[in-house]
């Protein structure tokens, strides 16, 4: 039986985005008869014992979905601290598939794949994982698991994300070809016509303030000089 583990890299842990997403695509391959079992990562790093059974469990496991938020424009520090792990390790991983999904609280996926995604794919191709596609996630604010609720409690804005975790655990199940996705998760009208200034004016003031806190220039263009 194919095993599938759900690897959840976001510092919140079960207060996560990334764990409501995980929570709702393990139930849905689970549905479809695989084996499945999920780490937290942050817990699975507090020890070299946890450590140990992590780094098993990866090699018992025929699929690895680790499922992260973006921070700035690549990996949390506890996702990268996993793949060094593996890559120190020198694991056996031919044939294993690994399929990342990444979601930041930005509505542009860009900012996931212009950066973040390559950088999982090199990992993977230097470690020996089969590149088993991609998923990015744009607005993953709206889907906060620590707001209370799991994805599968919300309503209709949640529906083209439900959708497209439907089609993934599809294809998983039958060890089907996934492409690297990045789906428009709002509706393009609502963003590009009410969201995206506000959005974008937001984002600016909110940068320039923790810049002049931490008492820096926030017009600073280092990399011109």
């Amino acid at each position: 039986m194919t095993k599938v583990l759900f690897v959840i890299g976001s510092p919140r842990g079960k207060k996560s985005s990334s764990f409501s997403f995980g929570k709702y695509l393990e139930e849905k391959v689970q549905g479809k008869g695989l084996e499945t079992s999920t780490l937290i990562l942050r817990n699975q790093l507090s020890s070299d014992e946890k450590i140990s059974q992590m780094l098993t469990e990866i090699n018992n496991s025929d699929v690895i979905i680790l499922i992260a938020p973006l921070y700035d424009d690549c990996q949390p520090y506890i996702v990268t601290k996993l793949m060094e792990l593996i890559a120190a390790k020198k694991m056996n991983l031919e044939g294993k598939r690994f399929i990342p999904i990444v979601n930041c609280g930005l509505s542009e996926a860009v900012h996931i794949t212009a950066v973040s995604i390559p950088i999982y794919q090199k990992f993977a191709e230097n470690v020996g994982f089969k590149w088993g596609g991609s998923l990015a996630i744009q607005a993953g604010e709206m889907f906060r698991g620590r707001y209370g609720k799991q994805l599968h409690e919300l309503g209709k804005e949640a529906n083209i994300l439900r959708g497209v975790l439907d089609d993934l655990a599809d294809a998983i199940s039958t060890d089907s070809d996934i492409p690297d996705m990045a789906p428009k998760i709002l509706p393009g009208m609502f963003y590009w016509k009410i969201l995206q200034k506000p959005f974008a004016k937001m984002n600016t003031s909110g940068w320039r303030k923790a810049a002049k806190e931490k008492g820096e220039d926030p017009d600073a263009r280092p990399y011109l000089d």
